[in-house]
């Protein structure tokens, strides 16, 4: 048996070792520590509770990090099997968090079928959370389950559920806005596989009104904009592309965030060879 505060230490251990990049160390360290908390330990103790979410949680992410999804994604729905409190927005996020990394790495093996069933659960589990991190990670699962969709060829059920989500999220919302974007996308790119050209163009070119605030919602901005002028230009517009793009990049030398500035990088490229043409 561990005590708690015994747990606890040896978790953070764990971590210690992560963030060293000692992975394998870490992984046999997290194993061992797993085992042990397998023991009949009494979970209704706050420290041990978290001391084995922290463990199991860090598992799962290990294992993403060596590159087992598969092995990953069971190990993040173990986390999100630890009992928790779902009354406490702490707990419940953090539950909500294990099965929306369980449903990515589903994705990213390719069982998307699978990762849309635990979008489905997790969405219908938390809809209700009224704490904004438990909310976002339920916007990501809506518009993970639109994207799984996609993946599956139900293009039009992922269109119809990509324009609820974007409509559900108020763009000029800092917390909201980078989701409002890749729901418009997904939409985007069903409509495309719909042959419908024209709504996707429209599609991507209604998001003017949403907040720049968060470097990540203004790299999934500039990446709309780069697939606006692609489609603009494979269509014919080709002065039209080139506006698009130019409006895209009016404030690219301000651009502090690097990921941002790489995606203004991949407009540059995309505009010098749209200007040969």
């Amino acid at each position: 048996m561990v005590s708690p505060q015994q747990a606890r230490a040896r978790a953070d251990a764990v971590m210690e070792l992560h963030e060293a990049g000692e992975l394998d160390a870490a992984l046999e360290e997290v194993r061992a520590l797993l085992e042990q908390l397998s023991e009949g330990h009494d979970l209704a103790d706050p420290v041990l509770r978290e001391s084995l979410y922290a463990a199991r949680f860090e598992h799962a992410v290990l294992l993403t990090e060596l590159g087992d999804l598969d092995a990953a994604a069971e190990a993040y729905a173990v986390a999100a099997r630890t009992p928790a409190d779902l009354d406490d927005p702490d707990q419940r996020h953090e539950i909500a968090l294990a099965r929306l990394n369980q449903g990515i790495c589903l994705d990213a093996v390719g069982d998307h079928a699978a990762a849309l069933e635990v979008y489905t659960d997790l969405t219908a589990r938390f809809a209700e959370a009224d704490d904004p991190v438990t909310a976002d990670q339920v916007a990501r699962a809506r518009v993970n389950h639109a994207a799984a969709l996609l993946a599956l060829d139900r293009a039009e059920e992922a269109a119809d559920q990509a324009a609820s989500i974007r409509d559900s999220l108020d763009p000029g919302d800092v917390l909201s806005s980078e989701q409002h974007v890749m729901a418009a996308r997904l939409r985007a790119q069903a409509l495309l596989q719909l042959d419908a050209v024209e709504d996707a163009l429209d599609e991507l070119a209604r998001l003017e009104v949403v907040s720049r605030e968060d470097p990540a919602t203004r790299a999934q901005l500039a990446a709309a904009a780069h697939e606006h002028a692609e489609l603009l230009a494979d269509t014919g517009r080709l002065s039209d592309a080139l506006e698009v793009l130019d409006a895209a990049l009016s404030d690219a030398d301000a651009e502090l965030d690097p990921e941002v500035s790489e995606v203004f990088g991949e407009l540059r490229e995309t505009r010098r060879r749209l200007s040969g043409r």
